[in-house]
């Protein structure tokens, strides 16, 4: 099969790690790369058809576990082979999943996944749609229902709490980095939950429209929150920095403070040594685990227009470099960046 892999540094050359990130030029397009084969329970073969290139990848620990390593989690595909004919799925069911972080491998023309990794594909998306949304969609998910303790509404209830006013919503959320690649669905998920949502960005100017029309009931600059000190039940924060550090003014003393932002694992120590926490409020770093039960609610959410999916450009594997090259610069685009094979 064709496969994009993480080649190793030159012989005379330091190698790759995290601290001395492999450049772009290091991932290549092989050929006649064996296809992983079901071998356990619950192992599913899935033909590829489309996946993500997400910022930063080439910094991550687990692309190192190994030489010439296959990277990518984010996967939309069709089913060829599973190990149990008591499975889940069965060939020829197209489906959506994330690939766990330490062996991540959707960046191949077929990619072996748990069932449970898995769901299937919402009806009303193409797959390069529905490859755009398992990690950053299940990481709102998980941040809003598992971790903020929104409690998650059926998707009837949330038709329902998307058409609400906001004088009838009750907790209020919220969300920094509201028009990002996580952000984005951060906002449809607690719009669907009957929160108050107030979705902060860099630019009112070019994300309030946007914001407003996923469901926010406010779009703010991070320069207007001073206004908010204590008001608000959950904050959820993708940006880290000054920014997730001034949020403990914003979250009311028994409130929740949860951060996604990959530099600001270890944020509440930090904050605690510079005194800016408060002691009743739980605050926490996660990374996203995924599950089926995740996908498959969010796949409901899609199918009955509750949540969207965002590509900003699909390139072909074999322009693996332009395309994460893209991804770790700055574009206007709201969403991900497609691999198809």
């Amino acid at each position: 099969m064709q496969a994009i892999r993480v080649h190793p540094a030159p012989p005379s050359s330091i190698p790759y790690s995290p601290s001395n990130p492999a450049p772009s030029s290091a991932l290549h397009l092989d050929h006649n790369v064996p296809i992983p084969k079901p071998s356990k329970p619950g192992d599913i073969l899935v033909r590829v058809k489309a996946t993500t290139v997400i910022r930063d990848m080439l910094t991550w620990p687990e692309t190192y576990y190994h030489e010439y390593a296959i990277i990518g989690n984010d996967i939309s595909g069709i089913v060829t082979e599973v190990f149990s004919p008591d499975c889940k799925f069965q060939p020829g069911d197209e489906v959506f999943g994330m690939a766990a972080t330490d062996r991540a491998a959707a960046w191949a023309e077929y990619a072996l996944l748990n069932e449970d990794e898995l769901a299937l594909k919402p009806k009303a998306l193409t797959f390069d749609q529905a490859a755009a949304l398992p990690l950053s969609a299940q990481t709102a998910y998980e941040a809003l229902f598992d971790h903020g303790g929104i409690p998650m509404p059926s998707a009837e209830e949330a038709i329902k709490n998307q058409a609400q006013s906001s004088g009838q919503k009750g907790q209020r959320v919220l969300i920094t980095g509201a028009a990002g690649a996580v952000g984005i669905y951060l906002v449809q998920l607690a719009s669907a939950a009957g929160v108050h949502v107030v979705a902060a960005t860099s630019s009112n100017a070019r994300n309030e429209e946007f914001l407003r029309g996923l469901g926010a009931d406010e779009a703010i600059e991070y320069g207007m929150l001073e206004s908010y000190r204590g008001v608000f039940d959950v904050i959820i924060d993708v940006v880290g920095g000054e920014v997730l550090a001034k949020c403990w003014d914003y979250v009311k003393e028994t409130g929740v403070l949860v951060s996604v932002d990959s530099a600001s694992f270890n944020f509440v120590e930090e904050h605690e040594k510079r005194g800016i926490r408060k002691d009743g409020v739980r605050a926490l770093f996660f990374i996203v685990k995924g599950s089926s039960k995740a996908l498959h609610y969010i796949a409901e959410l899609v199918d009955l227009g509750a949540v969207q999916s965002f590509v900003v450009e699909a390139y072909s594997f074999s322009k693996v470099q332009e395309a994460y090259d893209h991804a770790n610069g700055r574009y206007s685009g709201r969403g991900k960046l497609i691999l198809t094979i």
